[in-house]
């Protein structure tokens, strides 16, 4: 059943207080165990003499999910009411609509922030800059799709979409109406992200988090429709490996 109608309280109590702080700290939480997930996955790497491959370079970002999942399972294994975080299911035809237009949604989003930011002087990256670089990759050897499927459509997009859309929005909903759930979960996206990114090279470290709390924002109105983490992980992982820019020129 969908929740997008929900009301809130106009004064948030101490448990809405703490529900909201409570996701902070998952989202800081999760940050910083990233760190970890991206070291394990590159000790591993090096162990195996694939750091330097086209198919470790297409799934690097899977080492951020190991850390994502194990505070998800650390969570889980203490929470009272474990379907309320984990909702998933096959695909509905409303499902399949909102997979189906989130890429439009999300590509229209990230143009309109590359035409906005830079006249406010925030400096937008280039087609190699961050997933677009897989992108590429993906469109030149295409046999890469062997690995980027279990490593990004079954194992990371979906880790990430538990905790910051399933956990995350989850912990918010008793206590917040789907505005409030919305806002949260976007800046909570952001903060995780503010903490990876926090060794990366700092020039297009602005528009990397505003715009991934914009997508953060996306995928939180789409879960509160949907309840179905099967829709935001599919379109999460599409995000990274299909050139929407260059299959759709019209937008």
């Amino acid at each position: 059943m969908s929740v997008i109608s929900r009301q809130a309280s106009a004064v948030p109590d101490r448990t809405a207080v703490w529900a909201v702080l409570s996701t902070f700290g998952l989202a800081v939480t999760g940050g910083v165990a990233a760190f970890g997930g991206i070291l394990v996955i590159s000790l591993l790497a090096s162990t195996l003499g694939i750091a330097g491959t086209d198919a470790y370079a297409v799934v690097a970002r899977s080492g951020t999910q190991v850390g994502f999942a194990v505070v998800a399972v650390v969570f889980l294994l203490v929470a009272g009411d474990r379907s309320r975080y984990v909702k998933l299911r096959w695909p509905t035809l409303e499902d399949l609509g909102w997979i189906a237009v989130l890429p439009f949604v999300l590509f229209a989003v990230s143009a309109g922030l590359t035409l906005v930011l830079p006249a406010i002087g925030i400096s937008t990256p280039s087609a190699s800059h961050g997933a677009e670089g897989t992108k590429a990759l993906l469109i030149d050897r295409p046999i890469l799709w062997v690995v980027v499927i279990p490593g990004l459509y079954v194992f990371a997009a979906p880790v990430e979409e538990l905790l910051y859309r399933g956990i995350v929005q989850g912990r918010l909903r008793p206590h917040l109406g789907t505005g409030g759930i919305v806002l949260v979960s976007a800046v909570a996206f952001g903060l995780m992200h503010t903490i990876v990114f926090a060794l990366s090279p700092p020039e297009h470290f602005v528009y990397s988090i505003l715009s991934i709390s914009a997508a953060g924002a996306v995928w939180a109105v789409v879960y509160e429709r949907t309840e179905n983490l099967a829709v935001t992980a599919v379109n999460h992982a599409m995000s990274w490996t299909v050139p929407f820019g260059a299959l759709i020129p019209f937008v």
